[in-house]
């Protein structure tokens, strides 16, 4: 599957902490303790039509599951929050309180009792029907899915038309699916496979999607909305039709564009059988920037995800560990105040895979797994939410890509070309950064993948007098990448893929003086 950001993703059950009954009740009671906490942290999954294996809003429905209400909570399970505690504080958390904790295990061990009627607080409405946010500026419907009963997971890339005459910025979003039963997670997506076109994200439990004060994400005139399903199939077959409603905010009210950053890796190879396997990325902001929110993003086979700032004056600062990675719970993380980055600090992103039969999630642990968009394959995705301190939004791409050539030089005179890619369908451009050497059959290739340079090694480069030609191995795809320069430098050529005649693209540049 193509996953990944949401601009602020909240899987599973919302949360807010509670601590409102301070020492724990000798004898709690599920009129008077134990609802509440339920209601506040539990039934916006747990209830009838939605994604949790049952309903917990009445007593007659909680008390035949309170022993597993009880190891839930006492382990940690419930409600799900994968963030380690003690790093980062998150205003998205959902944690119980110790309070709330030790009320819900001290119930079931005192009996589970009902206790007064008169005690128990009003069960929360859902607005299941309607927009929670109100009448949407523009919604927009995606074709009905069929499921068959039974069988592994489904994914689906479905499209609709906006049909907008003019761009517009997105303050919020909100994803509604029609059968909360089987929907996990929905990516949302403007312009198909540009990862620029990152829009956000729902999954089971969340909110619409607001955006943070005086910000938003530019919906282009004319795109078409890309949703990314994710479906877990119910033992009968089942249908469902999402729909998406879209809140517009005037020019003048946002301040700053929401930018999504992906530090990705996606050369990694995790060997068939290994149970720890890790991979890094990096990103160096090139502005002084504010980080938002963060949401790691692996397959099956991840275990942990950790997130870590080192300052241009040395500090180092860990912003997010999550040493219990479930696929199950695609969670972002939102920061309480957004964070300070000066120009120069450097994210790093270090995951690991259990690839082995001990993995009760693995797929297939006889096989060796790279990147790909399939969820049985991998990925290792560090999603940043950010705005810039200074402007609108970040320089643009081109200025970016001098700057990183100009970087380069410095290392290897004489040897760095602009080799960008052209779609010659729509003259869209990928810019690549070539290190190509006379004297070496080794180098790299460096290309924009979101706003982040991939470096891709080679050591089968060939020069005939002006012509040279390599293999370039990128994402579990292999490429011939050839071309030339001439006497002023300009770079022609092409790439192609191995495996497919048909895919490929033009390569024009420059020498970079």
């Amino acid at each position: 599957m193509r996953s990944t950001t949401l601009s602020i993703l909240t899987t599973a059950c919302l949360v807010t902490v509670t601590n409102s009954f301070g020492d724990i009740p000798k004898k709690p009671t599920f009129t008077e303790h134990v609802a509440p906490i339920l209601y506040e942290n539990c039934v916006n999954c747990h209830r009838a039509g939605d994604i949790a294996p049952m309903s917990l809003i009445t007593y007659q429905e909680v008390r035949p599951w309170a022993k597993s209400i009880k190891k839930a909570v006492e382990t940690g399970k419930m409600p799900p929050w994968h963030a380690d505690e003690g790093i980062g504080h998150f205003a998205n958390e959902r944690r119980l309180s110790a309070d709330d904790r030790d009320t819900i295990i001290r119930w079931v061990d005192k009996g589970a009792k009902l206790g007064k009627p008169e005690d128990l607080p009003t069960a929360p409405t859902f607005h299941d029907a309607g927009w929670r946010l109100g009448e949407p500026d523009l919604i927009v419907e995606f074709d009905e899915v069929s499921l068959d009963g039974g069988g592994p997971d489904q994914f689906y890339d479905l499209v609709a038309p906006t049909n907008l005459k003019e761009d517009k910025w997105l303050r919020a979003v909100e994803v509604q699916p029609s059968n909360r039963r089987v929907s996990h997670h929905v990516i949302i997506w403007q312009g198909g496979e540009d990862t620029r076109g990152w829009i956000g994200a729902w999954a089971a439990g969340m909110e619409p999607m607001q955006f943070p004060e005086n910000t938003g994400r530019m919906l282009k005139a004319g795109t078409d909305i890309v949703a990314d399903m994710h479906y877990h199939p119910m033992d009968t077959p089942q249908t469902d039709q999402t729909k998406i409603a879209l809140y517009f905010a005037e020019d003048e009210a946002v301040e700053k564009e929401l930018v999504n950053l992906w530090v990705q890796n996606p050369t990694f190879k995790i060997p068939a059988g290994n149970p720890n396997y890790a991979a890094r990325a990096s990103y160096t902001f090139l502005q002084d920037s504010y980080i938002h929110s963060m949401l790691p993003h692996l397959h099956y086979r991840g275990k942990d995800f950790d997130y870590t700032a080192r300052f241009p004056d040395g500090r180092k600062e860990k912003l997010l560990s999550v040493s219990d990675y479930d696929f199950n719970w695609q969670t972002g993380y939102e920061l309480e105040e957004p964070l300070f980055v000066p120009k120069g600090t450097r994210i790093d992103c270090i995951a690991h895979w259990d690839n082995s039969a001990n993995n009760p999630d693995n797929p297939d642990p006889t096989r060796d797994v790279i990147f790909g968009n399939e969820s049985y394959d991998e990925m290792m995705i560090g999603f940043i939410d950010y705005t810039v301190k200074d402007g609108m939004r970040p320089a643009p791409m081109s200025e970016i890509v001098e700057a990183y050539a100009q970087n380069l030089v410095k290392q290897h005179p004489g040897d760095i070309y602009h080799t960008n890619l052209v779609d010659e369908d729509d003259g869209d451009i990928q810019y690549v950064v070539s290190y190509l050497p006379k004297s070496s059959s080794n180098g790299q290739i460096h290309i924009d993948m979101n706003g982040t340079f991939l470096a891709a090694d080679f050591d089968d480069l060939v020069w005939t007098d002006s012509k040279f030609k390599l293999t370039l191995s990128v994402v579990g795809q292999t490429f011939i990448f050839q071309g030339e320069v001439d006497a002023e430098g300009k770079v022609s050529g092409r790439l192609q893929e191995v495996d497919n005649a048909q895919n490929g693209g033009a390569i024009v540049g420059s020498r970079v003086e």
